[in-house]
């Protein structure tokens, strides 16, 4: 009897073993991944890449981000995109390309809004052996992610050339030029493109001589207001981008000489633009798409990721144009929602 009772007792202490064992099942697997989570091999380091970005509150400058930081995650490379805004200030830029470059950025891109300190900045980049990418502003001795400013100018003044021929039929043509002058360098190619463009249609036209309205859509408005009380005949303003043009229309418009004063612009910056086109009461009749989201996207997958991997990559890429007009803005609208 002793006999049996050990052997129902040793019977009953595998059993409990075996379900001992079968619960600790879970516990183990759970264990095991923690400890491949924590005992693994350690997270990827992320590459910094700085952008020193011109006026981050204005759409194209910040579609142009959004369409980086979705080429980064396509791309599914350890790339983190650190970006500082140099708030339409030159020392402020310096300033931003310090802090990025303090930060271990093995790339910088910059949109610099002032010539003046683009060597400066080249040398703070050299002395670390930190590739620059210039957007948009070229910069000495940088890879330059831009649009052909001559080209959009042109395809801006053809349009506004035609549409005068049609609408204006019979009146003296006074155009308008509102500019950016710290920014005469490139955005002077934009000017000389529309009035290229535009002669090409209406030879005898006059040119205004250009007003600085800084870049700015408020400036723009005030700078449009002091046009039209000095040259009253002024019936088409080209603006060299969608901000002034915005501003000058609503200048336009505010004095009740929608239909009578045509406003061009360049950029197609993103939302506001589109809606400004679709708007019957508006003034503003086209723009030449620059499509920031793209340009950002390009400038991540064919010039960032290119020198990463150590490659030699264009010293200039050129990003498309499109022509947006009153007859189109809701397909790029509808575009740009998608985004």
């Amino acid at each position: 009897m002793v006999w049996n009772k050990m052997l129902r007792n040793k019977m009953l202490a595998k059993k409990l073993v075996s379900v001992f064992a079968l619960l600790m099942i879970p516990l183990l697997l759970v264990a095991g991944c923690g400890q491949n989570a924590a005992g693994g091999s350690k997270p990827q380091t992320k590459t910094i890449v700085g952008y020193a970005v011109m006026r981050m509150v204005d759409e194209y400058w910040d579609n142009q981000i959004q369409g980086m930081k979705q080429a980064i995650k396509d791309s599914g490379l350890p790339i983190e995109l650190k970006v500082a805004d140099n708030n339409n200030d030159g020392q402020t830029t310096l300033q931003n390309v310090q802090s990025l470059l303090g930060m271990g950025a093995k790339i910088l891109i910059v949109s610099s809004p002032d010539a003046k300190v683009g060597g400066a900045i080249m040398d703070l980049a050299k002395a670390k052996n930190v590739p620059v990418i210039a957007s948009d502003v070229p910069l000495q001795g940088a890879y330059f992610l831009t649009h052909d400013d001559t080209e959009a100018g042109k395809i801006a003044g053809q349009y506004a050339g035609k549409y005068f021929n049609e609408k204006f039929k019979g009146r003296k043509p006074v155009v308008a030029l509102l500019t950016q002058l710290s920014l005469e360098q490139i955005l002077g190619k934009r000017v000389q493109g529309f009035e290229e463009g535009f002669k090409s249609e209406v030879p005898n036209a006059k040119f205004l001589p250009e007003a600085d309205a800084q870049g700015l859509r408020e400036n723009a408005a005030n700078v449009m207001n002091d046009l039209l009380t000095a040259h009253p005949d002024i019936n088409v303003v080209f603006a060299i981008n969608d901000d002034e043009a915005m501003g000058a229309a609503s200048t336009v418009e505010a004095r009740g000489l929608t239909g009578k004063v045509a406003v061009f612009g360049q950029g197609g910056t993103g939302e506001s633009s589109f809606q400004a086109l679709l708007d019957p009461k508006s003034p503003f009749i086209a723009t030449v798409a620059f499509q920031p989201f793209e340009h950002g996207v390009t400038g991540i997958n064919k010039l960032v990721i290119p020198l990463l991997h150590g490659k030699t990559p264009p010293q200039t890429v050129l990003s498309p144009l499109k022509l947006a007009t009153k007859e189109n803005a809701a397909g790029f609208l509808k575009e740009f929602k998608k985004k």
